[in-house]
């Protein structure tokens, strides 16, 4: 297949095109900056979209980029950054004479937003037909994410929405400071973790019931190539892993992995302070989400587990 990828360069978007291109496939880039097997968003905006049979869309600033001080003006550009580019490529690909069979568009997981649930209940599962159990603002990001990408021509384009959780890719020794810690740098949410435990102060987040919905990098590949060449393969799916747990069991998961301890749990203020009021629920209120639908279509888990999954993906050499 001749495949476009709108966010190619980012973490999900290579391991993508690394598995298509293994298959065959030719896969072209949608990027800031022009290059080879590139077009940019400048040229989508124009409607130069090259001839295609699958396009996925992964584009969009990072919302738990901890570099970054969560403020007004990244708060519009995390907006801008999903909104402009799914607009652009929605209009770009509804004006093709022959446009591509398949349009797989992505968000995340935060559609089903958050709520308080106190210690004697149990969170409730959320699948594809779900409404949201609460608005902030990570559901609102999402919902008009996939409002903008709803836009799509569906009468003469498959349209398949995939809500991605949170993603786990391998952490890998690269450096002196990575042995001195015995974990080095990776890709996924394993990085933004990885530091408390590799100093010794890992921590439960808050009270530590709310759910994980986790997926390992190879599924969230696998699924979405799953819905691109399933032709029966329409609307919502959720790209999470069926094992859902909660944060206290991740993390203990995690440093016993690491060979780290668990030593104290960080504050409900303190991780507000930290990442901001608005990104704080994505840590400290989840989702107990479950893929309904993926599992209905066949998609078959490679890692169902966490414990698998970070025996994969978790290395430490002496």
């Amino acid at each position: 297949m001749r495949v476009l990828i709108g966010g190619g360069s980012g973490f999900i978007g290579r391991a993508l095109s690394e598995r298509l291109r293994k298959r065959g496939d030719e896969v072209t880039w949608i990027s800031r900056t022009a290059g080879a097997g590139r077009i940019t968003w400048d040229d989508v905006e124009r409607g130069a979209i090259p001839a295609c049979d699958a396009v996925i869309n992964l584009a969009g600033q990072h919302i738990l980029d901890l570099r970054r001080v969560w403020n007004d003006d990244y708060r519009r550009e995390v907006l801008e950054s999903r909104l402009r580019t799914t607009r652009a490529l929605v209009n770009a690909l509804n004006a093709m004479p022959e446009p591509p069979a398949v349009f797989v568009s992505t968000a995340g997981k935060c559609f089903y937003g958050t709520a308080e649930v106190s210690a004697n209940c149990s969170y409730p599962v959320l699948d594809e037909s779900s409404s949201p159990m609460g608005v902030d603002f990570p559901a609102e990001l999402v919902a008009q994410w996939e409002r903008a990408a709803d836009g799509i021509d569906a009468t003469r384009i498959r349209h398949v929405s995939v809500r991605i959780g949170i993603v786990l890719g391998a952490v890998t020794r690269s450096s002196a400071l990575g042995r001195l810690w015995r974990i080095g740098r990776g890709q996924g949410f394993l990085p933004l973790v990885r530091l408390p435990f590799c100093l010794g102060a890992g921590a439960v987040m808050g009270h530590g019931r709310q759910p994980v919905p986790w997926i390992h990098i190879d599924d969230a590949v696998g699924v979405i190539e799953h819905v691109i060449l399933r032709g029966d393969a329409r609307g919502r799916y959720n790209a999470v892993a069926p094992g859902v747990v909660s944060n206290r069991q991740f993390t203990e998961e995690l440093a016993r992995r690491l060979r780290r301890p668990v030593v104290w749990a960080a504050p409900a203020w303190l991780v507000r302070r930290v990442v901001g009021q608005d990104r704080s629920t994505i840590l400290l209120q989840g989702q107990n989400v479950f893929p309904r639908r993926t599992l209905e279509s066949g998609y078959q888990f490679r890692y169902s587990a966490l414990g698998d999954a970070l025996a994969d993906l978790v290395h430490i050499t002496v």
